[in-house]
């Protein structure tokens, strides 16, 4: 089955395997081949596979699209994908290599894409847990949500795993070990992401869970019983002591901002999940008036936009 596909180069590696970029003979399409560390020896464990499962469930234009999976002799699987041209990490260290930065149009167009894909994804019960610039990839002005490997069912019972994301991007309950997770952990993830892209540098980079939580506290602000009392039961339970900081107007972070993007990164980096908004939403957020929204009009045919009024 592997025979049909020419390999071109490697575009990726990590915990979860390898991923090729490669020529498929019979269609002629370029697709990225991903190669599974994980075996499986049965159709029903392929199947079961949460990337697997999620992306079969999955069918949205702002979610990468799983075009079969191939397994052979030995558990090898292979995960075949369309091929996008690169990462959103990528763009940003190339306009950051160039002295650029994206406008705040540029901004609400990828955010927008990447919040009607999350919106998708929550409301047919999976949420994302490992969301970061490495993991949107991007065609043009088109923007995908890749990776569903630390994808988790809504529906399903905690305790979770410990990994989710790269440390600078995770929710605080994430960092202090809560053993519940929800989506609200992908929108803490996209208002990190969303300061980002204006600031052209991570908001709260550090090199393990209590410098990241320093940084937190010193931009929003040190939790408190009254606004997230489940946190500082948290803290308690790994005897860490939040740092005493009364934060800073996010405006001064994001000069290059509008008020209602200020307004939305701030909502999304909220102490308490609860707090935060839905994807669904944000979608409806005055930061986003005059976006295109993406409507799908059957299963089996292509997906269309339309401007919903």
């Amino acid at each position: 089955m592997m025979e049909k596909f020419q390999i071109l180069r490697r575009i990726g590696q990590g915990s979860y395997g390898v991923v090729w970029s490669a020529f498929d003979k019979q269609t002629g399409e370029v697709v990225a081949i991903k190669k599974l560390n994980t075996k499986c020896y049965s159709k029903e464990e392929c199947e079961n596979l949460i990337e697997v499962k999620a992306l079969f469930k999955l069918k949205h234009p702002n979610i990468v699209r799983l075009k079969e999976v191939v397994s052979i002799k030995g558990g090898t699987l292979f995960l075949i994908f369309e091929c996008m041209e690169g990462s959103l990490f990528q763009r940003m260290n190339m306009m950051f290599r160039m002295q650029m930065r994206f406008s705040e149009s540029e901004i609400r167009n990828l955010c927008f894409q990447v919040f009607e894909g999350l919106a998708h994804m929550h409301g047919n019960g999976y949420f994302h847990r490992d969301l970061k610039p490495d993991n949107l990839l991007l065609s043009k002005n088109v923007i995908k949500i890749a990776d569903l490997g630390q994808a988790r069912e809504t529906n399903r019972k905690p305790p979770y795993t410990d990994y989710v994301t790269t440390r600078w991007y995770r929710s605080p309950e994430v960092l202090l070990h809560s053993p519940v997770h929800d989506p609200a952990v992908d929108m803490w993830a996209m208002g990190a992401i969303m300061a980002e892209l204006f600031i052209g540098r991570p908001l709260f980079a550090g090199d393990c869970a209590g410098q990241v939580l320093y940084k937190i506290c010193s931009v929003i602000g040190s939790p408190t019983e009254s606004n997230w009392s489940d946190g500082i039961q948290l803290a308690r339970n790994m005897n860490f002591q939040f740092p005493c900081f009364p934060g800073v107007p996010l405006a001064t972070l994001l000069p290059n901002a509008s008020n209602e993007a200020v307004c939305l990164v701030a909502s999304l980096l909220s102490w308490n999940p609860c707090m935060r908004p839905t994807a669904a939403e944000v979608l409806k957020h005055p930061f986003f008036d005059g976006c295109c929204h993406v409507i799908h009009v059957s299963q089996d045919l292509p997906w269309k936009r339309a401007l919903l009024k």
